[in-house]
């Protein structure tokens, strides 16, 4: 059932595209969603479960990153492991990068939507996500489905996302909603690190209720291990010096991660969605060039490219960086907008800041948020300028803000001790 032929391409690439323009077509999704259905059924009905067996994805397929990462790499240094097999899926595109990964040599690598793809989620016992699995794709009742999501959330998401807003550039609110129900009902776990997380993820995917005590696992989220085991190591300063090398970032300067969302209603047919602007770097280099490096980290739905030859040795582009908790470690300060990147980057203890050029259309027209976001600890930006200035004062954030962040931390970061991979194996497995 190998639907990244160039063929299905096609097809997949025009009915996007129709789907975008009218409406009606997308009813037709889900005529192909049953008949792929159908077809993944049968597959399965076909093949024997294998109880050693675990098949991982992160980002659909685009990375080698986040809980499944640190899920799948604790479980590699696991005696009881030694004999299980482990399956990595990537799209075709990152394909040649992931076979260059060395802790990925112990795993097999599957080619997204190819056929061995979909024979690995066939036989797999377990299937370990950070993303939503295909529409078509439901396990067998002895398979176990552990969704890891991908981080706290900041920005409304499913069911709690008002109808009277734009959705998506394929889907309605609603639609998009349904999609993310789907998903739920074939869920053995969710993962969460906190009790804001675990309620607002189970009703913004429609979990009903009588299943929330038995799915919901709040232990922690994997992903943050290595970022607190990193920090709080000994040899700190060494790790971290070590990696700046390896990123080609300099030794002498502060560090500013800057890490942007994407925009539902930025979205170019044939190329997926785009940014318009990123930010002034002009203005923010007069103001912290000396002192500071910013390193530019884009989200992962974001198509297009930035040509950032103009700011060189200032902005350095780390989007294709596979696991961002590197950057996180390396960073001195985060900024971001209504991406939720700041909620695992507090296991840092270092400070935030926040850039909202257009929070007002971000805030009514797109999604929304589950928390007052006036409430964050750290200075909000609508300029360059002011975000430059802010910077300036940068020896006095703690000062400002240190005892907002304090409970901050404990509210949302509160079982990120770096072994929640292990906690996740103990009652997974």
């Amino acid at each position: 059932m190998q639907t990244n032929s160039r063929f299905w391409k096609t097809v997949k690439t025009a009915g996007r595209a129709a789907c975008k323009r009218i409406p009606l077509v997308r009813k037709l999704r889900e005529v192909y969603w049953s008949g792929q259905q159908s077809r993944f059924a049968s597959l399965s009905e076909k093949t024997a479960t294998n109880s050693r067996m675990v098949v991982f994805e992160a980002f659909g397929g685009r990375k080698y990153a986040c809980s499944p990462r640190a899920i799948y790499e604790a479980m590699c240094v696991d005696s009881r492991f030694a004999d299980w097999t482990f399956v990595w899926s990537f799209q075709e595109d990152a394909m040649d990068q992931a076979r260059g990964v060395p802790q990925l040599q112990r795993a097999k690598l599957v080619v997204r939507e190819s056929d061995e793809y979909f024979n690995a989620f066939a036989a797999a016992k377990y299937w370990i996500q950070n993303n939503r699995v295909y529409e078509y794709m439901y396990p067998r009742p002895d398979q176990v489905y552990v969704q890891c999501w991908h981080g706290t959330p900041l920005k409304r998401l499913g069911y709690d996302v008002p109808e009277t807003t734009s959705g998506g550039a394929l889907n309605t609110a609603r639609e998009l909603a349904d999609r993310f129900n789907r998903d739920a009902l074939k869920w053995s776990y969710l993962v969460s690190p906190s009790a804001f997380t675990s309620r607002h993820l189970a009703d913004a995917f429609g979990l009903p209720q009588e299943r929330r005590s038995s799915v919901v696992l709040e232990v922690g989220y994997p992903r943050n291990d290595a970022i607190v085991n990193t920090v709080t190591a000994d040899d700190a300063p060494a790790r971290l010096a070590a990696l700046r090398s390896a990123y080609g970032i300099p030794q002498g300067k502060k560090a500013l991660l800057f890490a942007p969302t994407w925009r539902d209603d930025q979205f170019t047919e044939g190329v997926g969605y785009t940014m318009d602007s990123l930010m002034d770097f002009d203005a923010l280099q007069r103001i912290i060039g000396d002192e500071w490096v910013v390193l530019l980290r884009t989200h992962y739905y974001i198509a297009n490219k930035f040509d950032l030859s103009a700011w060189e040795g200032f902005v350095f582009n780390v989007s294709d960086v596979d696991d961002i908790n590197d950057l996180y470690c390396i960073a001195d300060a985060l900024c971001t907008d209504y991406s939720s990147v700041f909620f695992d980057y507090a296991n840092t203890a270092r400070p935030l800041y926040f850039y909202w050029p257009d929070r007002r259309h971000y805030e009514q027209d797109l999604h929304g948020f589950y928390l007052d976001p006036d409430t964050l600890p750290g200075p909000k930006c609508e300029t360059a300028e002011e975000l430059g200035s802010q910077l300036v004062g940068f020896d006095g954030w703690c000062e400002r803000y240190g005892e907002g962040y304090r409970a901050f931390r404990e509210e949302f970061c509160g079982k990120d001790d770096g072994r929640a991979a292990q906690r996740v194996i103990e009652a997974v497995f």
